[in-house]
């Protein structure tokens, strides 16, 4: 059986992320998820015109999804974690609150969607 762990967020940017690049995302999305005990493999990110930076981490275990909107001053935060041969529920909810804190200044995950779906 396998279960999956899906954490969704809009998040109020804060200041310190308003210079950051593509690098900077990327460079930030491993850190944490090596912090949170998960194994990245891949990253791709993606600068908009005039505004705006997208970056996924291929996780072995999933993925993260990071989409930064400075005019809206919103970041939006997708986490999926699977449950293939151990439980990473817990491993999934320290990296939502390791991005919220750096990214928002806040690391509550009161605001974070929860969906867990079994198969």
């Amino acid at each position: 059986m396998i279960i999956t762990h899906h954490f969704s967020a809009i998040l109020t940017a804060s200041v310190a992320i308003f210079e950051w690049t593509e690098v900077d995302f990327i460079t930030f999305l491993k850190t944490a998820a090596k912090s949170a005990e998960l194994t990245p493999v891949s990253a791709v990110s993606f600068s908009f015109v005039p505004q705006g930076i997208s970056a996924v981490l291929l996780l072995k275990e999933s993925h993260v999804a990071l989409h930064f909107w400075p005019e809206e001053e919103k970041v939006t935060i997708d986490i999926h974690v699977c449950d293939y041969q151990q439980s990473n529920q817990e491993k999934a909810k320290l990296l939502a609150k390791i991005l919220a804190l750096q990214l928002s200044g806040d690391d509550s995950i009161e605001r974070w969607n929860y969906l867990c779906i079994t198969g």
